[in-house]
């Protein structure tokens, strides 16, 4: 049975401002726009250890009450205003457009989408919930691993392959992560969606920035917010297919603008796919 087909959406983040003149702000906050399924909703939280930090003078409980009045506007609450009246789609316009206040928005963004209610979890929990780097700075690991261009793959026999998920209260994101090869030379390449939603490259094997023991802190930390997990998948299929396979192509997949967005991957015996969806990495394995 296939997959239906995903309708475009657009979306903006809130940003709560503590101190407008001085520009420094925190995500607070999600709106999702889809026409084609009529759906118009927001996701907002704020953190107030972190808004604390920027202006530990501020009044939290008015940044709250402006994002509370925007989820009501959202859905059409009728004790939210003659704004809350209006079409899904000019409510969308009303509360994306550029604001003074506290609570600002970003430009809009754009993606595909077949469940725009998980789309917007999704985007809440990996744009709101989570701070700091998509994946932690460590002594052994650290985003100056990033690459400067894509590397040749071709001619490299795969040996390990590990997939990086998104774990929160127990539930692992299985369908998006980063990928990472292991080739049988020792040397590494993991692949991972960039914040402007194309494709980053890194030489060096991912490290848990949080390891055993686990500090009450940092328990505290993963329990609120989540963490990244690597998940050795070598074994398993439809990874297993590609293992002991040489690279025999690697086609790069590019966007109008020219941008690297995708990469197949060609073996003897299967393909491997890495495609950007909502932002967010996904890999495919088939068998050629």
């Amino acid at each position: 049975m296939s997959e239906p087909a995903r309708s475009p959406f657009a979306y903006t983040v809130l940003r709560a401002v503590p101190r407008v003149e001085r520009a420094e702000f925190i995500n607070a906050g999600i709106i999702l726009f889809c026409r084609e399924r009529r759906f118009l909703d927001a996701r907002t939280g704020l953190d107030g250890a972190r808004l604390s930090v920027l202006a530990p003078d501020c009044d939290a409980d008015e940044i709250v009450a402006q994002l509370s009045a925007i989820e009501r506007v959202c859905r059409g609450d009728p004790a939210a205003g003659p704004i809350a009246a209006l079409p899904k789609a000019a409510r969308f316009h009303w509360l994306a457009s550029p604001s003074s206040t506290m609570v600002q928005r970003s430009e809009v963004h754009t993606g595909l989408t077949n469940e725009p209610a998980t789309t917007l979890d999704h985007l809440f929990r990996t744009l709101v919930m989570t701070p700091g780097a998509r994946l932690p700075r460590h002594e052994g690991w650290s985003r100056a691993h990033r690459l400067s261009s894509a590397p040749d793959l071709v001619g490299r026999e795969i040996a390990r392959v590990r997939r990086l998920h998104y774990v929160y209260r127990g539930d692992a994101n299985t369908r998006d992560g980063a990928i990472e090869l292991t080739f049988s030379d020792g040397s590494v390449v993991m692949c991972d969606a960039a914040a402007d939603w194309t494709l980053d490259f890194y030489g060096a094997a991912w490290v848990d920035p949080f390891p055993e023991p686990i500090s009450d802190s940092d328990q505290a930390y993963l329990d609120r917010f989540g963490r990244w997990l690597a998940y050795d998948v070598t074994e398993q299929m439809p990874y297993s297919w590609l293992v002991g396979q040489t690279v025999r192509q690697a086609i790069p997949q590019l966007n109008d603008l020219l941008e690297l967005t995708g990469i197949v991957l060609r073996t003897d015996a299967a393909i491997l796919t890495l495609e950007l969806w909502a932002g967010e990495l996904r890999a495919f394995v088939t068998r050629d």
